[in-house]
């Protein structure tokens, strides 16, 4: 089941190697943040960076 809070995503993607290397590059300069809910309620997060070409 999908995170249910702001707070519990960001612990799960901080715990996660990946995620957290993302968000703790220095290169990216924006960042955008989603949440949509499927059908059965369950949310997904997502998360995008970009910088300036």
């Amino acid at each position: 089941m999908g995170y249910r809070t702001p707070a519990a995503v960001m612990d799960g993607w901080m715990n996660s190697d990946g995620h957290r290397a993302n968000i703790l590059n220095c290169d990216a300069k924006a960042i955008g943040v989603g949440l949509a809910y499927a059908s059965d309620g369950s949310p997904y997060w997502t998360q995008m960076f970009g910088s300036v070409a």
